[in-house]
């Protein structure tokens, strides 16, 4: 990402707000014609005009409210443009190519935009705190959520890799795959953007943003909420049928790995990775006609002779011992493929 003193995040020429800091006040009009006339929406773009320029010279008590703030500040072409690019820095940003600074300035940045394309639609002044307040709070609630689906991103890409390693006697799509590295780093990515909007808040002057609130909310909740196991659950629970975590509160073990893969005539393995430790798990499915009996195995009771490896055996077994694996047969009569939230399944 290329930033340069003339450069915005989004790519767009920006203003020098040392030059705008220097107009008279008698330029001020003229100063926020410029802006108006500059301002172009395009349906897959958004340009950048510096916050600063209407902090300097007081140019937002122009822009005279005519219709309400909507209800959703991403509810128009705008909003839609912003959510797909904040989706796609997210991605950036799990793949290495974002710095921990650029992520905060970005998120300062579609604040600003967000600010001053509301005002330019006369919609808010600008200056007031419960506009201000819902600007910020939408834009942490929807780069908490990108958040949460760019690491459920870089882990099915990181799975994908491995289910390539595979042999053709194993079915294409039937695997999952879990690594705990992307179930902290998205804890901490969520702690990182609350703290960030807490300091857009406190910048400009309109007390703190309850993000618990804003996620407990949350109308995003349809493929998991703000959690990397409660996602993962909807991919490979609700999507693919092939495994589920029981309680999506479970904190796994740093250096958890495993890969579920599926096969031809209830032929099926899993790939579980401790530490440095790993174990290729043949998974023992069985077909008695009508029952689902057979259809389905907790991954702890696979893994019994795989624990006496590490030190650590409790730590991996409690966390295994929310881990189902079954078949798409099993995830479709008993009906766990439309279950969301904690759940324990029958194992019969």
């Amino acid at each position: 990402m290329d930033v340069s003193t003339n450069t915005n995040l989004h790519g767009f020429e920006t203003y020098d707000v040392s030059k705008i800091a220097k107009r008279d006040i008698e330029d001020r009009e003229e100063l926020v014609k410029r802006i108006r006339d500059t301002f172009r929406l395009t349906k897959d773009s958004f340009e950048k005009i510096p916050e600063q320029a209407f902090e300097v010279c007081g140019c937002y008590e122009k822009y005279h409210i005519t219709t309400k703030m909507p209800e959703s500040v991403f509810g128009d072409s705008f909003g839609y443009a912003m959510q797909d690019d904040i989706y796609n820095r997210m991605k950036d940003y799990y793949a290495g190519k974002m710095s921990d600074g650029e992520l905060k300035q970005y998120f300062n940045d579609c604040c600003a935009d967000m600010r001053i394309y509301r005002a330019q639609k006369h919609q808010s002044s600008g200056n007031e705190d419960a506009d201000n307040m819902q600007i910020v709070s939408q834009i942490y609630e929807i780069f908490a959520k990108q958040n949460v689906r760019a690491a459920s991103n870089a882990n099915y890409e990181e799975g994908a890799a491995v289910d390539a390693s595979y042999g053709d006697e194993y079915i294409g799509n039937n695997w999952a795959y879990y690594n705990a590295k992307y179930y902290y780093q998205c804890e901490d990515v969520k702690k990182f953007l609350g703290d960030t909007a807490n300091e857009v808040a406190e910048k400009w002057g309109i007390g703190t943003v309850d993000t618990q609130k804003i996620e407990e909310n949350s109308k995003y909740t349809l493929d998991g909420r703000f959690d990397f196991n409660s996602v993962w659950n909807f991919h490979y629970r609700n999507q693919s049928g092939n495994a589920s975590i029981a309680d999506e509160g479970t904190q796994p073990p740093k250096d958890l790995r495993f890969f579920y893969k599926g096969g031809i005539n209830n032929t099926a393995k899993m790939d579980v990775w401790m530490g440095e430790h790993k174990k290729r798990i043949a998974i023992p499915f069985y077909d008695l006609g009508e029952s689902l009996k057979g259809q389905i195995y907790n991954a702890d009771g696979l893994m019994k002779d795989f624990y006496e490896k590490s030190d650590r055996a409790k730590e991996y077994s409690d966390f295994m011992k929310q881990v189902f694996v079954f078949t798409i047969r099993y995830a479709k009569e008993s009906g766990i493929i439309n279950r969301f939230g904690n759940l324990v399944p029958e194992t019969y």
